[in-house]
Formats: structure tokens, C-alpha cells, sequence
């Protein structure tokens, strides 16, 4: 991702740099744009350049990962599911506040959307730090799921982690596509809703646990 240089300048020229380069991605998409023309609009030299990023790919992700940063800020927020129960509301309420998000900041959606459309793109994410912080998230939520007895504990857990991940993927395109192009598109809410039955579908609990011998023999 970016470079120390980078990570040193002033927040508000951080944003000014990331939010020029996510609107011209998300404009043009990441092949389409032209590495020159952006760093002229962001009023860089190349060589000035290369010490804040290495490349046009490290710019894009970097770019990417500002714009899902204040969404994974605002569901810390949240307040920690106490029951089974309560875990599938917290999940709603998380999925809520996603949709909401992209529709508060079209270019952020607009940018996850072509990093959507483009697999390989997807691919190379698989190496950066982004991904690792939403395995990171995907993997903390799904734990506490499992300790409230909401998830289902009979899969690997890389296995469930990329399962919801995916799923969040797919329900994110759906969404961003169905709103620009339907004639009744989906609310926050009813996408939230809808999300969170397949999540509960995918990877919840199905059955309650069973005691186990030695508390049962305790309640004979």
C-alpha cells in the first residue's frame, strides 16, 4: 500500500490525493486511466510520486481501502450482540449502515463497483492490506458468532470467512447496480433485510447446541 511519505502528509491533503484518484477510478475504471493524466490532476510529479506510492495499482488500493475506512469506523460503533439473537441484529444493523454508506457516497460506491467488475483486480486485492483487514473483521464477527451460538461451527473457518465475504461482494454489486438501473430499486433496508436472511441461510446455526454428557449427567 502507500508509503511512509505518504502516511506523513497532512490528513487533509491524504484526502485530497485519495478522493481526486477515487473519483477518476471510479470515472474511468483502473485500466482506463491514465497514470500521467491523474498525477497532473493531483498536481504530483512522477518521481514526487513514486515516494507516496509505487505504482498506479498501490494508488488504486490505496484509494480503495479510504473508502471502505469509514464504513469498518462506523460499525465499531455498534454496540456487541449479547445472544444468538442479538448477533442477527447486529449483522443487520452492520449491512444497514453499508447500504446507507453507498448511497451517501456515490463515488465510493461507484469505485467498489468496478473493482467488482473486474476479477482480476478482485484477485490482487488478495494481497493487500484491505483484504487482510476484512478477513481480519469477517473473522472477529464470525468468532463471536460462534460463541453465541448463532454460527454454525461444522466448516473450516477460512471456509466461512470467504463465504460471507463473497456474499457481501455479490450483495454489494447487486445493490449498486439495481439502484442505478431499476425502476423500483431496493432501500438500505429492505437489501439489509434481505442480506441478512441469505447470511443466516449460509452460515448460521441451524440446530441449538447440545449439552454436553457431563452437564447433562449434572441436570439428571
Amino acid at each position: 500500500m502507500a508509503r511512509r511519505r505518504f502516511r506523513e502528509l497532512p490528513r487533509e491533503r491524504r484526502d485530497e490525493i485519495l478522493g481526486l484518484a477515487a473519483a477518476e477510478f471510479a470515472r474511468t475504471g483502473f485500466h482506463a486511466t491514465s497514470y500521467n493524466q491523474l498525477l497532473d490532476r493531483l498536481k504530483l510529479g512522477k518521481s514526487s510520486a513514486y515516494y507516496l506510492f509505487d505504482d498506479k495499482r498501490d494508488l488504486f488500493l490505496t484509494a480503495v481501502e479510504h473508502c471502505y475506512a469509514r464504513y469498518f469506523e462506523a460499525i465499531q460503533s455498534l454496540p456487541r450482540p449479547k445472544t444468538a439473537e442479538g448477533f442477527w441484529v447486529f449483522v443487520h444493523k452492520a449491512s444497514l449502515m453499508g447500504f446507507e454508506y453507498m448511497l451517501d457516497d456515490p463515488t465510493a460506491a461507484a469505485l467498489m463497483l468496478s473493482v467488482q467488475r473486474d476479477v482480476g483486480l478482485v484477485a490482487d486485492l488478495g494481497s493487500s492490506d484491505l483484504l487482510a483487514s476484512m478477513n481480519a473483521y469477517y473473522a472477529g464477527v464470525l468468532a463471536e458468532g460462534q460463541r453465541l451460538g448463532a454460527v454454525r461451527k461444522d466448516l473450516p473457518r477460512p471456509l466461512l470467512i470467504a463465504a460471507v465475504r463473497n456474499l457481501a461482494v455479490t450483495f454489494d454489486q447487486w445493490f449498486i447496480a439495481e439502484r442505478a438501473a431499476a425502476a423500483r430499486p431496493p432501500s438500505p433496508a429492505s437489501s439489509a433485510k434481505l442480506f441478512t436472511q441469505a447470511a443466516r441461510r449460509l452460515v448460521g446455526n441451524a440446530e441449538p447446541e447440545k449439552p454436553s454428557a457431563s452437564r447433562a449427567r449434572t441436570h439428571a
